[in-house]
C-alpha cells in the first residue's frame, strides 16, 4: 500500500479538524456536569435518582437525536444538520442558564440534547462517507481519542467551573459551540438527498418507551412493565412501517446487532463510571468538586495520547482484536475498583487510565466495525443507530447506579455490579467476528 493513500489530504485535514472540534464541545457538554450532581441535589433537596436526571434524561434525548439525525442524513445535508444541533444546543444552555425550578434545569439540559445529539452520529457517519478507506481507521481513533479527552476534561474544567463560579455557569460554556458554525459551512460538505418522510409515530412511541422503562428503572417499577408494552408496540410499528424510525432490517444483521449490544453494554458501564465516582469520592473522602475532576483527567490524557494510535492498531492487526484486547482492560479496571474503594484516591486515578484505554479501544474498534458490516448506502443510518445504542447505555447507566446508592449499596457492590456487565460486553466481542466474516 502506497505512503500517499495512507495519507490524509488538506481537505481531509479541515474536516477533521472540525469534526474533532465538534466533539469536544458535545462531550465536555455531556461530561462537565458530572461533578456537579451533588450541588445541584443540594440546591434542590433531590435523592440520587432524582438527580441522576440530569444526566439520564439528557442521555435518553441524546440517543433519541442520534436516531433522529441518523434518520435525516437521508433528507438533509449533514451541514444543515449540524448548524440546527447547535442552535438548539445554545438555546437550550440560555433556558438552564436561568432557570428557577429543577424542572426548568431538565428542559434546559433536554434541549441541550436535543441539540449536541446531532454531534457524534454525523461525525462519525462523516468519516465513514468523506474519507479514504485507508484512513477511516485512524481518522476514528482520532475522533475517540478526542471524545476520551473532552471526557476526562470535561469533568476537570466543570469541577473547576462549578466550585468557583456555581453550575449555572457550565450553560453558558455550552453556548460557545456557536461559533463552530462558520467552520462548519466552510469545510463540511453540502450534500443534497432527496426528501423522505420522518416516523413521527415511531419516533413518540420509542421515546415514551424509552422513559417509561428508565422510570421504573429509578422510581415506580410498573413503569418498566408501561415501557416494555410501549416499546412492544413500537417494535410491531416500525414492522409494518415503509420508512420506519428504526429499520427493522438492521436487527437482522447478526454481527451489526453484536456491536449495537456491545456499545449499548460498554456506555452503561462508562456513564455508571462517571456517576458513582463523584458520589463515591464525596462521601467517602470529602473531596473538593474540582480536585474530583482532576482524577479523571490522567486516563483522558493517556487515551487521547494512544487514540490516534489504537486506531491505527485497528487498521493493522483488525478491529476485532483490539475490541476484545479493550474489553479485557475495562473488566480489569472496575474489578480493581471495587477491591480498592477504601484505598487512597489516587490509586482510583491509576485504575481509571485502564478504563479510559479500554473505553477508547472500544470505541475505536466498535465504530469501524459498524462500516465493515453495512453498505455504503447504509452507513449514514446504521452509524446513527450505532450512536443510538451507545447512547441508550449512557441513559441506564446513571439510573441503575443511581437505584444502586439509594439502595445504599457499598460503591464496591456498584463497581463489582458494572464489571459484571463489562464480562457480558467481552463475551460480545468475543464472538463480534469470529471467523473474519466481515472483513475487519
Amino acid at each position: 500500500m502506497d505512503t500517499q493513500s495512507m495519507a490524509l489530504s488538506g481537505n481531509e485535514r479541515k474536516l477533521m479538524g472540525t469534526l474533532c472540534l465538534l466533539i469536544i464541545f458535545g462531550n465536555i457538554n455531556m461530561t462537565m456536569f458530572n461533578l456537579s450532581i451533588p450541588s445541584i441535589s443540594a440546591d434542590f433537596a433531590l435523592t440520587s435518582s432524582q438527580v441522576s436526571w440530569v444526566m439520564v434524561g439528557y442521555s435518553i434525548l441524546m440517543a433519541i437525536g442520534a436516531g433522529t439525525y441518523g434518520k435525516l442524513t437521508e433528507s438533509f445535508s449533514f451541514r444543515q444538520l449540524y448548524v440546527i444541533g447547535l442552535i438548539l444546543l445554545a438555546f437550550g444552555s440560555m433556558i438552564g442558564f436561568f432557570a428557577a425550578s429543577y424542572l426548568q434545569v431538565i428542559i434546559g439540559r433536554l434541549l441541550q440534547a436535543a441539540g449536541a445529539s446531532s454531534i457524534s452520529p454525523l461525525s462519525y457517519a462523516a468519516v465513514t462517507l468523506y474519507f479514504k478507506p485507508t484512513v477511516k481507521g485512524r481518522v476514528l481513533g482520532t475522533l475517540s481519542a478526542t471524545i476520551a479527552l473532552a471526557s476526562g476534561f470535561g469533568p476537570v474544567f466543570g469541577g473547576f467551573v462549578e466550585q468557583y463560579f456555581g453550575w449555572r455557569a457550565l450553560f453558558i460554556v455550552s453556548s460557545l459551540s456557536l461559533f463552530v458554525i462558520p467552520l462548519i459551512f466552510k469545510y463540511v460538505p453540502d450534500k443534497k438527498h432527496d426528501r423522505g418522510s420522518f416516523d413521527f409515530l415511531g419516533a413518540v412511541l420509542f421515546s415514551a418507551g424509552l422513559a417509561l422503562v428508565l422510570l421504573g428503572v429509578t422510581n415506580y417499577w410498573f413503569m418498566l412493565i408501561a415501557g416494555a408494552a410501549v416499546l412492544l408496540w413500537f417494535g410491531t410499528h416500525i414492522q409494518k412501517k415503509e420508512h420506519p424510525f428504526i429499520d427493522a432490517s438492521f436487527m437482522k444483521n447478526a454481527p451489526y446487532r453484536r456491536i449495537l449490544g456491545i456499545g449499548f453494554l460498554t456506555f452503561v458501564c462508562n456513564t455508571g463510571l462517571t456517576f458513582t465516582l463523584p458520589v463515591m469520592m464525596k462521601n467517602s473522602f470529602h473531596l473538593p468538586t474540582s480536585k474530583i475532576g482532576l482524577l479523571m483527567l490522567p486516563g483522558a490524557a493517556c487515551a487521547a495520547l494512544l487514540g490516534s494510535r489504537i486506531g491505527g492498531w485497528t487498521d493493522r492487526f483488525g478491529s476485532s482484536r483490539v475490541l476484545v484486547i479493550s474489553q479485557s482492560l475495562v473488566i480489569s479496571g472496575f474489578i480493581l475498583l471495587g477491591v480498592s474503594v477504601h484505598l487512597p484516591p489516587w490509586i482510583d486515578a491509576l485504575l481509571i487510565i485502564i478504563l479510559m484505554i479500554g473505553f477508547n479501544g472500544v470505541l475505536t474498534s466498535s465504530s469501524n466495525l459498524v462500516s465493515t458490516t453495512l453498505r455504503s448506502a447504509e452507513l449514514g443510518v446504521g452509524m446513527g443507530i450505532f450512536t443510538l445504542a451507545y447512547l441508550l447505555g449512557g441513559a441506564f447507566g446513571p439510573a441503575l447506579v443511581g437505584r444502586l446508592i439509594d439502595l445504599k449499596m457499598p460503591f464496591s457492590v456498584v463497581y463489582f455490579t458494572i464489571s459484571l456487565l463489562a464480562i457480558l460486553t467481552y463475551l460480545f466481542a468475543r464472538k463480534a467476528n469470529p471467523s473474519g466474516s466481515y472483513g475487519n
